[in-house]
């Protein structure tokens, strides 16, 4: 038996792949130095970042009630549309009444308020007009509203808040501002 010796020959000016040739370090400090460095400070820069989202509240909030003021829309400071809905929701048992820019928002317009027409007089004078939602004081404006929609620019909102039932128990008054597009 003859043994089979491969005849096909190679191609001589083939030659293997090269590698890229590694970089030199920069300033004498190797690689891993760099990139670690470099990892530090963005991580560095996007907590500063965060903080100072975090902390735009603004000054004339600072003594906000938080055990009856649980959030305000939209935040101070905030861009919403000309249509947004503007309020915040209160802790159980507080009711409250918006001024936005200047203009007192009647009860019967704010959200979640009962057509008076529609509720007999007994359940008026018991439950009000907003009897499910008191501690959610919201308006939102449209057509025959006394505000039928915010012009463009800063809108500002005072929410004067107090007891349920008890106008001159518990008050206070939160002002914001947010601007309108």
């Amino acid at each position: 038996m003859i043994p089979m010796v491969d005849t096909e020959i190679a191609d001589e000016t083939e030659q293997p792949a090269l590698a890229a040739p590694a970089p030199d370090a920069v300033g004498g400090w190797p690689d891993w130095a760099r990139r670690t460095v470099i990892g530090l400070v963005l991580l560095v820069a996007f907590g500063a970042g965060a903080w100072l989202i975090g902390s735009t509240e603004s000054n004339q909030n600072a003594d906000l009630d938080k055990s009856v003021i649980i959030s305000l829309t939209p935040n101070d400071g905030a861009q919403a549309v000309r249509q947004t809905e503007v309020g915040a929701d209160l802790a159980v048992g507080y009711d409250g009444r918006l001024t936005i820019n200047g203009i007192e928002i009647p009860e019967d317009q704010m959200v979640g308020a009962r057509d008076p027409q529609q509720v007999s007089p007994e359940d008026l004078a018991k439950n009000g007009l907003r009897a499910n939602n008191r501690n959610q004081v919201y308006f939102k404006p449209g057509p025959g509203k006394v505000i039928e929609k915010f012009e463009p620019g800063t809108i500002d909102i005072t929410l004067r808040y107090f007891k349920d039932g008890q106008p001159n128990e518990g008050t206070g008054t939160v002002r914001w501002s947010f601007k309108a597009i």
